[in-house]
């Protein structure tokens, strides 16, 4: 049990109030709902003491205290608001003003502006001291944020937030005196860095220095705030669930932000990614509205409901061969379930799958090899990343789909002294990783074959009686044949061994797949690397070592749905699509929808890369306008997502679309209510983990 801090007793105008040792006067005050103004402190931020706006009075001293960096000590008498005090203040407020072009008229952030509310706190109506006319650049290389320097007051709060929340530490101070600047990396602009885009400096910063591009126009002055509505959720967008919170005016999404507060200890410390904070913002395309159909001419027209309904029902109950399902593993739970009970058990289709059928294939496969020997094993979670002491990252091109994860490895190795490894055919961790082994894509089989045999070799534990199949196998590995097979130079096979020498080394390892490996057609590499981390034992929640990440966001709970059965082996003829928002443009998938004889598709936006093939489109609500259930990445966690905003009035939710149509088959559920769907899904999911 731990002893409690040790209190001691400060007065804070007037107040005799017994405080822990070691808090600062600014906490100690915060904490018994005494106002003291901030401007470069932020609670969930170190403290730094450049302002000055915080200062006080203590034991009667002339010369004021930083109240944010000061601790409290018993008998300390403070004193937080005089009129030496105000004039103090005011004078570091109008300094901050006068050194650069803060003319809140012209400022997105008007209305918003913690600045700003400090000038009307301090009742600071104009200047007294001479005003800078010093010109400063604007970065606006990035799509979804800009950085404009005139707006900066150079509090610090983005640096220690890309630091201690992001972990990049790309931000940081640039020049002296007046040309003091943020900058990035080594003075580039925000396009040329190594700058993530998580938007962790944007949610911090004070002023209008950072701001969103996507919503700049949606200025506070003007509006009412009492209008604003703002939500606790999370993200649906690639598994890991993070905290989000919404705000919304007038059914427009405005901000999405994570929780940054005090004591977020979490892996992801309250920050979010571009996917998870900007893209929702973005339009896809042209909102879908009513059913539409294509005309002869190719022309797409307004068609009714009933009409709508009644050709797909006319096309797609015919029973000949090539009927197909595609659905989105974006979808939620309960609209991935009810499309394959349409799928098959209303239509008979003869291939039903998720636009990334194949990876969830090749795990299904991988896990179901597994466990044919080991019973039981689950995925790692992506948490675990935190804690290792060793990263082996393979087939990971990009961390496009999960971002966060690549900024939550980069930090581990900052922070942790933990050591990363790449193998594949980017170095995706660079400059951070120890070693690198170029493996070329469809080269990684021989790599994990030669890799699995080296450390079984090299293992000095006790393996049980499964193991003796494999170990039979992979003692007729050959290091060298596999290496050269897999295209390795000198350099690279140095690299290779060095890495099979820290990971058997490591004692607390874990390993991170991607598409390089579940996007193959065989399952032996997946399988392999499940066997490579199960060597190094497995968690205590009876898991591997090892995180595969998804190429959705709901892909985990498409393949506990088991909807990517298997492969196509005839064309497609007729099928149904249901759809989030993708952007199907220069998919192999459109290879197989040409010529097609009829094809549905439920989209909340039209699609243009469907344009020429679909022949009726059919609207449903965003994921933000319905609720809905969403799987973690692991698959071990089911969450509901509430709405955010109202569906467009006429557009039916998905789930009374599906079910329309189910109606219309010779299958008839058991679920006709959204509740009845819920427990439903929710009890055949769990039953699996």
């Amino acid at each position: 049990m731990e002893n409690s801090p040790k209190q001691v007793n400060v007065n804070i105008d007037g107040l005799q109030l017994s405080v822990p040792e070691g808090m600062t006067i600014l906490e100690a005050a915060r904490q018994n709902n005494i106002r003291i103004p901030t401007l470069c402190h932020h609670p969930a931020l170190s403290a730094w003491g450049g302002c000055r706006l915080c200062v006080v009075e203590v034991d009667g001293s002339p010369k004021l205290a930083a109240s944010c960096v000061m601790p409290v000590r018993d008998g300390m008498n403070v004193v937080t608001n005089n009129s030496n005090i105000i004039t103090a203040r005011r004078t570091i407020l109008e300094f901050l003003f006068a050194e650069r072009n803060h003319y809140c008229m012209f400022c997105s952030q008007s209305g918003d502006c913690e600045l700003q509310a400090l000038a009307y706190e301090l009742q600071m109506d104009h200047l007294t001291v001479p005003q800078s006319y010093e010109q400063y650049p604007t970065d606006i290389t990035s799509e979804y944020m800009a950085i404009d320097h005139n707006r900066c007051v150079l509090c610090g709060r983005c640096v220690r937030a890309c630091h201690e929340i992001a972990g990049a530490y790309v931000l940081n101070y640039q020049g002296r005196g007046i040309q003091n600047q943020i900058a990035f990396d080594l003075n580039m602009s925000r396009g040329e860095s190594s700058c993530m885009g998580c938007g962790a400096c944007l949610q911090v910063c004070p002023t209008g220095a950072i701001f969103n591009r996507y919503r700049a126009h949606r200025s506070v002055k003007g509006h009412q705030k009492e209008k604003r509505i703002a939500s606790d959720s999370f993200c649906s967008n690639c598994g890991l669930m993070c905290e989000t919170q919404t705000v919304a005016e007038d059914n427009q999404l405005l901000s999405i932000e994570g929780h940054i507060t005090p004591g977020k200890i979490g892996p992801e410390r309250g920050q979010l990614c571009v996917k998870g904070r900007f893209e929702p913002l973005k339009t896809p395309g042209k909102r879908l509205l009513y059913p539409m159909i294509r005309e002869a001419d190719g022309t797409w027209k307004k068609f009714s409901w009933k009409a709508a309904m009644d050709l797909v029902e006319s096309n797609m109950s015919l029973r000949q061969k090539g009927t197909f399902g595609l659905v989105s593993s974006r979808c939620a739970n309960e609209h991935l379930m009810i499309f394959r009970d349409l799928m098959l058990k209303g239509w008979s289709a003869d291939y039903l799958d998720t636009l990334d059928g194949r990876s969830l294939r090749t795990q299904a496969g991988a896990w179901e090899e597994l466990g044919k020997t080991f019973l039981g094993l689950k995925e790692a979670s992506w948490k675990r990343i935190q804690d290792a002491d060793h990263i082996l990252i393979i087939g990971v091109p990009s961390f496009e789909t999960q971002p966060l994860i690549g900024g939550l490895i980069r930090r581990t190795i900052l922070e942790k002294r933990s050591t990363a490894v790449v193998i594949g055919n980017t170095d995706t961790v660079s400059p951070w990783s120890a070693d690198y082994i170029p493996v070329a894509e469809g080269n990684e089989k021989p790599v994990l074959e030669a890799f699995l045999s080296q450390v079984l070799k090299s293992h000095s534990g006790q393996l049980s009686p499964g193991w003796e199949p494999v170990l039979s196998v992979m003692k007729k590995v050959d290091l060298q044949n596999c290496l050269n097979q897999a295209g390795l130079d000198d350099s690279a096979k140095k690299a290779f061994l060095a890495e099979v020498d820290a990971f058997v080394k490591s004692r607390n390892p874990i390993v991170i797949a991607g598409k390089g490996i579940t996007n193959l057609a065989q399952t032996d590499s997946l399988r392999n690397l499940m066997l490579l981390s199960l060597v190094k034992g497995i968690l205590p929640e009876n898991a591997l070592r090892l995180v595969i990440l998804k190429s959705d966001g709901n892909s985990s709970g498409a393949l506990k749905l088991g909807i990517s059965a298997g492969a196509p082996d005839e064309k497609y003829r007729r099928g149904l699509m249901l759809l989030d928002d993708e952007n199907l443009e220069g998919s192999q998938l459109m290879e197989r929808l040409s010529g097609l004889d009829f094809l549905a598709v439920i989209t909340p936006y039209f699609p243009e890369a469907l344009r020429d093939y679909a022949h009726i489109l059919i609207p449903r609500p965003t994921c933000m306008e319905e609720e809905g259930t969403y799987t973690s990445l692991d698959g071990k966690e089911i969450r509901t997502l509430h709405a955010i905003l109202k569906r467009p009035k006429g557009v039916s939710e998905s789930w009374q679309t599906l079910l329309a149509l189910m109606q219309r088959t010779e299958f008839h559920p058991s679920y006709a209510r959204w509740k009845d769907i819920s427990a439903r899904v929710t009890g055949e999911m769990l039953s699996g983990l």
